[in-house]
């Protein structure tokens, strides 16, 4: 008689996470007592069940779209790449910028669609042009547009049940009492630094670190429940205490929102230095942030006992640039998608919208495709987590939801009619499978006992038409595994 999946699950064989992401009020659960560790994590359930979200980078360069007075530019470093002064920077590109009035709902109708659980739009980028309606400066949309985009963005999100981030930049190329002379490996432009210096403005950090304070107050405390803070970034010494009195203004931000989520750059990881990602303390560091962001790259083997995320482009950059072409094909952000999710993170994918707030053709396929696939297959991403102790060929990846298991087959099509996929019965029985989205596919399962070295090898063997790569969405079929009734 085969072994019942949830004796394998009680045994600890196999590491799920049951709590789904919208089927049950909280009126359904026993909060966590007062105190654990439990009730101090518990903001973060939602994040890590969503595993889907959207980057929207958005500010003045999207309007120069890669482009200074003929020059080819790059994005949203438009500035430092040219090492221009902030005032010429901004006579070029305000008058480009002008997102049309549905933008906002535009996006966040565009995550919906793909399937996205969250999203985050840079609230002020390293430019320093704030999309929000802010008394510390009239460099913002609401001063020079009489828009605040901010506003419009958190709206259309909850009114497409999406959870707000805010991205927002501890760097600021525009502000004239940023320390530049702090020493660091944190960029400005050459021309800015001349510029303040022939007008002999001094740098103060103190007086930007009353304006950062004062922007995050606001941004926590007029939009009403922002769910995710996603800072950037920090280096050599203008990190933490000293850069920005980091713990501060955590301190404030969770005093305003207590469940809000930020992530770990107002510390010295960039998010493009692997080896900082594995250090043995970054675990326990949870005042220091409550995630790791990894940058255009999922780590090798996952982050354990971290919560982390990724964030890619679709293209090559992450503002605008009508010279970018070098697009990521669906599949490849599909894949990326469950490597992600089978190694316990998150995946926060770009859009770069025009200066007119209009995404890309390319870029809006590609999500519209993901969204696609994610109707077929979602029930295999949300809530699921990693599985242990499973033995799979190179190529596949296992997760878990509830009592069923789900398999991530291989991009690349097998050769032949019938894939067979054995596991070993010790590691898995009684499952029903099927391919998930092809109710005609018939998938084989059967017992085997093979010779070995000292005993009978058992397996179980699942026999996959490979018919079901043709079938998928975007060639991406998923099995299921689901607990034998």
């Amino acid at each position: 008689m085969l072994k019942p999946l949830f004796s394998l699950l009680a045994a600890g064989v196999l590491a799920l996470h049951p709590l789904p992401l919208t089927a049950l009020s909280e009126d359904d659960f026993t909060a966590p007592a007062a105190g654990t560790e439990q009730q101090a994590d518990a903001h973060m359930t939602w994040w890590r069940e969503a595993h889907f979200g959207m980057f929207i980078h958005y500010g003045l360069y999207s309007g120069l779209g890669g482009e200074f007075r003929g020059h080819r530019c790059g994005a949203e470093w438009t500035q430092n790449n040219l090492q221009m002064a902030s005032s010429l920077y901004a006579e070029e590109a305000l008058p480009l910028f002008a997102p049309a009035p549905n933008c906002a709902e535009q996006w966040a109708m565009l995550a919906k669609t793909a399937g996205c659980r969250y999203v985050v739009l840079t609230s002020k980028h390293h430019e320093g042009f704030a999309l929000f309606d802010t008394d510390t400066t009239d460099f913002c949309s609401q001063a020079k547009l009489g828009r605040d985009l901010v506003k419009e963005f958190t709206e259309a999100c909850r009114a497409n049940g999406l959870r707000v981030g805010l991205y927002h930049s501890v760097i600021d190329w525009h502000h004239p009492s940023y320390d530049y002379t702090i020493p660091c490996d944190l960029p400005y432009p050459k021309f800015q630094k001349q510029e303040l210096e022939q007008n002999g403005i001094p740098r103060d950090q103190a007086a930007y670190i009353r304006y950062l304070h004062r922007q995050a107050e606001e941004l926590t405390t007029k939009y009403g429940p922002i769910d995710i803070l996603w800072w950037d970034y920090s280096g050599g010494e203008m990190q933490g205490e000293r850069g920005w009195k980091a713990p501060e203004l955590m301190a404030a931000c969770r005093k305003h929102q207590p469940n809000i989520i930020m992530n770990n750059r107002l510390f010295a990881y960039s998010g493009t230095d692997a080896s900082q990602e594995q250090d043995e303390a970054a675990a326990e560091r949870k005042d220091e942030g409550d995630f790791i962001t990894p940058e255009q790259r999922v780590p090798e083997g996952g982050l354990d006992g971290q919560d982390w995320e990724s964030c890619m482009t679709v293209g090559r950059n992450w503002g605008y640039n009508r010279y970018d072409t070098e697009f990521k094909s669906p599949a490849t952000v599909i894949a990326t998608l469950e490597e992600c999710v089978a190694k316990g993170g998150n995946l926060l994918l770009n859009i770069n919208p025009r200066g007119d707030g209009s995404v890309p053709e390319a870029v809006a396929d590609v999500f519209r495709r993901i969204g696609d696939w994610m109707q077929v297959n979602g029930e295999a991403i949300y809530c699921a987590t990693p599985v242990e102790g499973v033995t799979l060929p190179e190529g596949y990846r296992m997760v878990g939801v509830w009592d069923d298991l789900y398999i991530y087959l291989p991009q690349e099509k097998p050769e032949g009619d019938v894939l067979a996929l054995r596991i070993p019965a010790t590691e898995l029985d009684a499952v029903e499978p099927e391919i998930l989205g092809q109710p005609d596919c018939e998938v084989e399962m059967k017992r085997l006992e093979l010779p070995g070295e000292d005993e009978p090898e058992a397996w179980l063997e699942f026999s996959i038409p490979t018919a079901a790569w043709d079938d998928a969405v975007e060639g991406l079929p998923v099995l299921k595994l689901g607990a034998a009734s």
